[in-house]
């Protein structure tokens, strides 16, 4: 019994953990989408890089001066972080106590924005714990930019060396059609039940104006619906796609698969999802958790990663 409030307790927390990290998370991806869309690639990989310096130079002062979090770097994709890693086993009896008997209706989170370090004192560590979850994840996702980079560079090289070494003067061809291409844009592989946890959420929150069934979810992933969908709210729809990606569960590039296969009709008009009408809802989100995201929540713990 014991332990089962303890792991409510925790559980508690850890829901207030993940919106921290989400939201800054958010803020972070944002702000180098908006640099990727008006820069080339050499400017780009250059910030990348300077950013990602930037982030491990972080996460080694973290390391180094707080040991108890050392399983961070090991457990920081797991959403029952605080449940399942040595970080709560590692704390003094003291701090164990702080965390067991802390009042989770009494964090505000507007309050946490102001002052980073406000409830330090309550739950020990809370500030540097959210920082080097989100740096984990942020350096992830900078590296996996900088080698699409350089995978880029190192095609375009290959395709220039061999057409110097080639007599034969160069006709460039058309471009071939490529049966099936952008089969999963998403770079997503749901298991069937993942696809119906997935499809009940949508059809619960009343996503779209319709409900859907599987085989539409799965050829919405897939962007081959036989029509489009038609939102019901745009923060939501934001929300839970963001959602699947931090969970690594579909590409940082959602909001363009969405975009270029018109896959989805704005709330309030006709016409498809661009990215920039994605990327504000998204930015709404970092503000303010839209109508519905605790349903959104509590479907995606029960997907089997």
């Amino acid at each position: 019994m014991e332990n089962d409030n303890l792991k409510i307790q925790l559980d508690s927390i850890q829901r207030i953990l993940s919106y921290c990290i989400t939201q800054t998370y958010n803020v972070l991806i944002g702000n180098i989408l908006r640099k990727k869309s008006c820069i080339n690639n050499i400017q780009f990989k250059e910030i990348l890089q300077k950013e990602y310096i930037r982030i491990t130079d972080e996460l080694s002062y973290i390391y180094l001066n707080y040991s108890a979090l050392a399983c961070v770097e090991e457990y920081y994709n797991d959403d029952d972080f605080l449940w399942e890693s040595s970080f709560f086993e590692s704390l003094t009896k003291e701090q164990k106590q702080k965390y067991a008997s802390f009042s989770v209706s009494s964090f505000e989170y507007a309050k946490y924005i102001e002052r980073h370090t406000l409830y330090n004192d309550v739950l020990p560590m809370f500030s540097c714990l959210v920082d080097a979850i989100l740096y984990e994840r942020y350096a992830k996702y900078l590296m996996a930019e900088i080698e699409r980079i350089e995978l880029t560079e190192v095609k375009t090289a290959l395709y220039r060396s061999s057409i110097l070494v080639n007599d034969e003067p160069y006709e460039q061809k058309k471009k071939p059609v490529i049966i099936g291409k952008g089969t999963n844009p998403f770079q997503s592989d749901f298991t069937d039940e993942q696809i119906e946890v997935l499809t009940t959420c949508i059809n619960e929150i009343q996503l779209f104006t319709t409900r859907i069934s599987p085989k539409i979810l799965k050829d919405f992933f897939a962007c081959k619906l036989k029509g489009v969908l038609k939102s019901n709210n745009n923060r939501q729809l934001a929300y839970l796609m963001q959602s699947l990606n931090l969970r690594g569960l579909i590409t940082d590039e959602w909001q363009s698969a969405i975009a270029r296969n018109e896959l989805v009709l704005g709330k309030t008009k006709d016409t498809p999802l661009t990215r920039t009408d994605l990327s504000t809802a998204t930015d709404q989100i970092n503000m303010k958790q839209p109508k519905g995201w605790e349903t959104i929540d509590k479907y995606l713990k029960q997907l089997k990663l």
